[in-house]
């Protein structure tokens, strides 16, 4: 096994899986759009997009502009803003 998928696998069992569905439900409801089906929660939000989604649906305009493509590096943007 990768380091990463070690890494990946210990993150993953100190999180409550009750917990990432309720999040991801209320995640859901406030965007009015379901997660992609067969997706893993945090494969989800790991690039941020969602996230920044979330933030402008809250708060409209605090993200101007959101990453959905461009590789790694420019979805890591959406998590460092």
């Amino acid at each position: 096994m990768s380091l990463q998928r070690q890494v990946a696998a210990k993150i993953a069992s100190k999180r409550d899986p009750q917990q990432d569905k309720e999040a991801q439900e209320w995640i859901e409801n406030v965007l009015g759009a379901k997660f992609p089906p067969g997706q893993a929660y945090e494969d989800v939000i790991k690039d941020g997009a969602i996230l920044c989604q979330l933030i402008n649906k809250l708060a409209p305009g605090s993200v101007p502009k959101i990453n959905t493509s461009g590789g790694q590096f420019k979805m890591m943007e959406n998590i460092n803003k």
